[in-house]
């Protein structure tokens, strides 16, 4: 998982909160990071329409739909998180000879039994994990974690 996933859930969470438009500046300082970085993200969210935009002196973002109707699968979908990272980033298991990556993991001629067949049947996991992830995080949206910080 990628930290982009925490700025935007963040970030939404406080746009919500403010009910209001915010600048990068306000939403960094509240987010702990800087405001480049929040503007990346945010372009990533206002590509999927989970934000709005507004330029000039009192430009900055806003929530682009409902909190209650954002979900965090739609987040992670915006800033491309993945959940079990894997084999997708060809690591993984070692085989025989120390292992580069998938492509030598998968090589059936190998007498290793990790090398004939593993990578596979441990990216069908991982593909399976983010699945699961991404199925839960469809039921939970910005407005359930907003009013679970308001009640703590």
């Amino acid at each position: 998982m990628n930290s982009n996933f925490c700025v935007a859930v963040h970030g939404l969470i406080y746009l919500y909160f403010c009910q209001s438009t915010v600048s990068s500046e306000e939403l960094a300082k509240h987010v702990c990071t800087n405001p480049a970085r929040v503007r990346k993200v945010m372009l990533m969210l206002k590509k999927q329409g989970l934000v709005q935009t507004r330029e000039g002196k009192d430009g900055g973002y806003r929530c682009g739909t409902e909190a209650g109707e954002i979900t965090l699968a739609q987040i992670a979908e915006a800033t491309e998180t993945h959940f079990a990272e894997g084999f997708r980033t060809g690591k993984g298991c070692a085989g025989k000879e120390g292992g580069e990556g998938l492509a030598q993991l998968a090589d059936l001629d190998r007498d290793c039994l990790n090398a004939s067949g593993m990578a596979q049947v441990m990216q069908e996991l991982y593909e399976q994990m983010d699945a699961l992830c991404m199925e839960r995080l469809g039921r939970i949206t910005v407005a359930h974690l907003e009013a679970r910080l308001r009640i703590s």
